[in-house]
């Protein structure tokens, strides 16, 4: 066993913003225990009972929650006050409402931008740090993903089917792109998404499914989040999670990117400082094409008592090279707030 077993949550609910949102969250571990957040990845991917399988269930009380218009919470797609500063709020009042002075917080990609951005705007609350696939919301990160030289030179197929017809983004206007990718993709939820809700037909060929733009840009994610991903393995995992799935991850991803999530430039590199006196654990694949090598790097440069765990072979996606590290580092870091 890698993992641990399947966790069932001993308490969940929804949480009101004051602002129109309702988050729903998820309690699971042992209550009482050493206090954790986990900030799932996207944004706007959700969290799925997989992730609770990361957490020691007699050590953590683990709160888990769908971030702002994906997964459970509501309303779904919405992107009326849905930016980096209301989710930072969204997890401070979280913390609050369940009594904990100060809590692990815990994220994976964008997830880990997230925990960065609010361990800096509220370190009085953080007990320690653990960030997995290091994304710091550059603008050349995001460029990397999508212009050449980057990810499309070395996934030049994904790439292709990504983009289709449409012209190739440059270096200087990626936020155009992306807004220009959310306002389609807005209009094709309004539609109805009649193209991307045949995700889950067997019957549906990939060539009808790549006619939806929602679709594209998560099996272009996906295609280069593993070493080795076929379509197919991509179209099948797409499938089990769904259309609303598929649909909140890429609208609200582009949202954030064409915003440059909400962040100033070099902002998490530039306040890493106030992470001085939190224990940080810092997991990085070496052959993560979504979230390459060198934002860890920074990190590590930017916040030097960090620790810094390399996986020698793996992608972006978590696999079982990375759970060994990821639980390691786990507990050190409950061993460091008890």
């Amino acid at each position: 066993m890698i993992l641990f077993d399947d966790i069932t949550p001993f308490e969940t609910g929804y949480h009101p913003t004051g602002d129109g949102h309702e988050l729903y969250w998820e309690r699971c571990g042992k209550r009482g225990g050493v206090p954790l957040v986990f900030l799932h990845g996207g944004p706007g991917s959700g969290c799925t009972p997989a992730h609770r399988r990361y957490f020691d269930p007699d050590v953590f009380d683990v709160v888990l929650f769908d971030q702002r218009g994906c997964g459970r919470s509501k309303p779904l797609f919405s992107l009326d006050g849905n930016a980096t500063q209301h989710q930072i709020a969204d997890i401070e009042s979280l913390r609050r409402s369940f009594g904990f002075d100060k809590w692990i917080v815990v994220g994976p990609s964008w997830g880990s931008t997230l925990t960065l951005a609010y361990a800096q705007t509220h370190p009085e609350a953080v007990s320690g740090v653990l960030v997995e696939g290091v994304f710091l919301a550059s603008d050349s990160e995001l460029a990397w993903w999508h212009t050449r030289p980057g990810a499309p030179n070395l996934f030049p197929d994904a790439f292709e089917t990504f983009i289709a017809q449409a012209e190739v983004p440059e270096k200087g206007n990626i936020r155009a792109f992306f807004q220009s990718a959310c306002d389609s993709m807005q209009t094709e939820i309004e539609s109805g998404m009649p193209l991307l809700k045949r995700v889950t037909d067997p019957d549906t060929t990939l060539d009808d499914l790549r006619q939806s733009l929602l679709y594209r840009w998560t099996e272009y994610e996906d295609r280069i989040s593993w070493l080795d991903a076929s379509p197919q393995h991509v179209r099948e995992g797409l499938s089990a999670r769904g259309a609303d799935f598929v649909a909140s991850h890429s609208l609200i991803e582009a949202h954030y990117f064409a915003n440059g999530c909400f962040l100033e430039p070099d902002q998490l590199i530039r306040e890493a400082h106030r992470l001085a006196d939190i224990p940080v654990e810092i997991v990085q694949s070496r052959y993560d094409i979504v979230c390459p090598l060198d934002a860890a790097y920074r990190l590590k440069d930017a916040c030097p008592h960090a620790r810094l765990t390399m996986i020698t072979q793996n992608g972006h996606a978590m696999t079982d090279a990375v759970y060994p590290a990821l639980l390691a580092a786990l507990a050190r870091l409950a061993k460091a707030a008890a």
